[in-house]
């Protein structure tokens, strides 16, 4: 049998199964020829014999909860990003979160003391957060297991991101959601007041005005989250023509002759042409006056080093 039948977005639980005659049995059968992948109680993933990556995972186990709590909660926080293709950062890819999307008002009307049951709910591999008040969302499928999941606006998950992890859990994707259109400054900052009183809600505000979609990865973006926590005014991607060729370095220190390059060493993709290019570059910038600072991936967890490189560099560019 082909499962692509009866999976929708790769996901299909028991009851999917069970109308084409796929029993407990045959679905152990299927997961122990590796045909489908086990990712929560009664819900499975059509498996292609690559081998499935923590985020992939994350992503298809989102789909099945979403559809599983189909009409009392949509799929939120990094688990939402994810969906949207985003970057995260700090998130623990083990557990999926939904935010309740009961009506209060309608809950208390109709059962009395339904909304005051409805705290965050935890279980193994999934959070179930209360509803936020003044949230709209547009209608969605109520049907249990019925059509894609319903989700949180990109611009509320980002902040709820924020939230549980920090304020670079909310920068790292935000910068790129703002890059692609997914969201604006304008609709984060809007959407901040849902979370007014909310615990750990200051230092994910106190970044908002940091967003920026010039910021072109997520260690560029942790780069300038650490450089601007250490006081640093920055003007990232500065255009400048030096000995006759374009230089657009990660960051200047504003009012200054200091650089700052963020290496993920990734770029370069082991491309020795492309290594020596940057060579070549940082060169002609050392000659035209402007010293360097480079950052690594290792020197983002050790603030005290960058303070000490950066401070020492505007020394010497003094």
């Amino acid at each position: 049998m082909d499962l692509e039948q009866i999976a929708r977005d790769g996901v299909f639980s028991t009851a999917d199964a069970a109308l084409v005659g796929l029993d407990s049995n045959a679905l152990r059968r299927l997961v122990r020829q590796g045909r489908c992948l086990r990712l929560t109680r009664g819900w499975f993933a059509v498996r292609d014999g690559a081998v499935v990556e923590p985020e992939r995972l994350h992503v298809l186990t989102a789909r099945a909860l979403g559809r599983q709590y189909a009409g009392r909660a949509a799929v939120s926080h990094h688990s939402r990003l994810l969906l949207a293709g985003l970057p995260t950062y700090a998130a623990d890819l083990r557990t999926v979160h939904l935010t309740s999307v009961v009506d209060p008002v309608r809950a208390d009307r109709e059962t009395g003391d339904a909304y005051r049951r409805n705290a965050t709910v935890r279980r193994p591999g999934v959070v179930v957060h209360e509803p936020l008040a003044g949230l709209r969302l547009a209608p969605a499928d109520e049907r249990p297991g019925g059509a894609r999941p319903a989700v949180l606006p990109v611009a509320v998950s980002l902040l709820q991101a924020g939230l549980v992890a920090g304020p670079e859990a909310f920068l790292v994707p935000a910068d790129v959601a703002v890059r692609r259109g997914s969201t604006t400054p304008d609709e984060l900052s809007d959407v901040s007041g849902l979370f007014r009183g909310h615990t750990g809600i200051g230092p994910v505000r106190a970044a908002l005005p940091w967003v920026d979609a010039r910021h072109e990865s997520p260690g560029e973006t942790r780069t300038a989250h650490l450089l601007r926590s250490l006081g640093f005014a920055l003007e990232p991607q500065v255009e400048m023509v030096v000995e006759g060729r374009l230089s657009r370095p990660d960051f200047r220190i504003r009012g200054t002759r200091v650089l700052v390059e963020f290496d993920g060493a990734v770029k370069y993709g082991g491309d020795g042409r492309a290594l020596f290019a940057e060579k070549q570059r940082e060169d002609a910038l050392r000659r035209a006056g402007w010293v360097v600072v480079r950052v690594v991936w290792a020197d983002l967890a050790r603030p005290q080093v960058v303070l000490a490189r950066v401070r020492s560099a505007l020394a010497a560019a003094a």
